[in-house]
C-alpha cells in the first residue's frame, strides 16, 4: 500500500493538474480577501464604527466557498484522467486488490486538498490583511480566525475527497469537469430558487452545494456578527444573517457542524460508489 501512494504522489507532483488548478485557488483567494477588507475599511470611515469589522473572517469563507470547486475538478481528473491517458490498466494490473487503487489515491489526493486549503487560508488571509491596511482587528480574535481558517481547510480537503471518488464513478475527464460545474452553479442555484417559501424549503441547507459552504460560512458569519454586535447579538435581526448568507454561503440558523455532517456523508457516498464501480469495470 505505502507503494502505491508513493506512486500516486509521484503521478501527481510529475504532471501539471495540480498546481494548474492551485492557480486560481491562489488568485479567488488573495482577491476576495482584499477586496472583502477594502470595502469593509470604506465602511468603517461612512459608519464610523468603533472598532474594525471582522470581514476578514467572511473573506476567507468566501476564498473557500469559490475554491472548492477546484480542488473537486483536482480529485476527480486524479481518478478520471488515468482512463483518458489509458493509465489506468498498469495501475489496475500493478495492484492487488483493485479497491486499493482507490484508497491509495484518496489518501495522495488529501495530502493536496489540505495543501490547497492551507494555501487559501494564508492567501485569502493576507489579501485581507493588505486590504485593511495591515489592521489585525479585520480578523477578530485570533482563535476566531484560527477556527474559520480551520474550516476552509476541512472543507477543502472533503471536496477533494468527493472529487476522487466522483472520478471514480463515472471515469470520464469531460464529464467530472462539466458536471459539478453546471451542478454547483446552475442546477443547484436554480432549485435553491425555487424552494424559497415552499414547504420543502428546509431541505436547502443538505443540499451539496449548500452543504459544502456551510462548513465555513455558517461558522464565519456567526463569528462576524458575535465580533459586530457583541451583547446585543441575540437583537441582531434575521434580515443581518440572512444577508450575510447570500454574499458569503451558508444558511440562517444552519450550524457549521450538521454542513460538516451532511456533506460527510455526501463524500462518503460517492466514494463508495466510486468504490463500487471501479472495483467491477472493464479497462482495456
Amino acid at each position: 500500500m505505502i507503494a502505491l501512494i508513493k506512486a500516486e504522489y509521484r503521478k501527481i507532483f510529475t504532471t501539471s493538474l495540480w498546481w494548474a488548478l492551485l492557480i486560481p485557488v491562489v488568485v479567488l483567494g488573495f482577491g476576495a480577501g482584499w477586496l472583502g477588507t477594502a470595502f469593509g475599511g470604506i465602511i468603517d470611515m461612512i459608519e464610523e464604527f468603533s472598532a474594525s469589522l471582522p470581514l476578514g473572517l467572511l473573506s476567507v469563507a468566501l476564498s473557500t466557498n469559490f475554491g472548492t470547486i477546484f480542488a473537486l475538478l483536482f480529485g476527480a481528473m486524479a481518478f478520471a484522467g488515468e482512463f483518458r491517458s489509458k493509465s489506468i490498466t498498469t495501475t489496475y494490473l500493478t495492484a492487488n486488490p483493485r479497491s486499493s487503487v482507490l484508497w491509495a489515491k484518496l489518501i495522495a489526493c488529501a495530502g493536496v486538498g489540505v495543501l490547497y486549503g492551507l494555501a487559501n487560508v494564508l492567501v485569502a488571509s493576507f489579501g485581507a490583511l493588505l486590504g485593511a491596511g495591515q489592521d489585525m482587528g479585520n480578523f477578530g480574535s485570533f482563535g476566531s480566525w484560527l477556527g474559520v481558517g480551520g474550516a476552509g481547510v476541512l472543507s477543502m480537503l472533503l471536496w477533494t475527497l468527493l472529487g476522487v471518488g466522483f472520478g471514480a464513478l463515472i471515469a470520464n475527464s469531460v464529464l467530472v469537469i462539466i458536471l459539478p460545474l453546471v451542478y454547483k452553479f446552475a442546477i443547484e442555484f436554480i432549485l435553491s430558487i425555487s424552494l424559497i417559501d415552499t414547504a420543502i424549503s428546509g431541505i436547502s441547507p443538505y443540499l451539496p452545494g449548500a452543504a459544502g459552504n456551510g462548513i465555513v460560512s455558517n461558522l464565519a458569519v456567526p463569528l462576524f456578527v458575535s465580533a459586530v454586535a457583541g451583547p446585543d447579538e441575540p437583537n441582531t435581526p434575521r434580515a443581518a444573517f440572512e444577508l450575510l448568507h447570500l454574499f458569503f454561503g451558508g444558511t440562517y440558523g444552519h450550524p457549521w457542524w450538521a454542513s460538516l455532517l451532511t456533506f460527510l456523508g455526501y463524500t462518503a457516498l460517492f466514494v463508495a460508489g466510486g468504490w463500487f464501480v471501479s472495483t467491477r469495470r472493464d479497462v482495456v
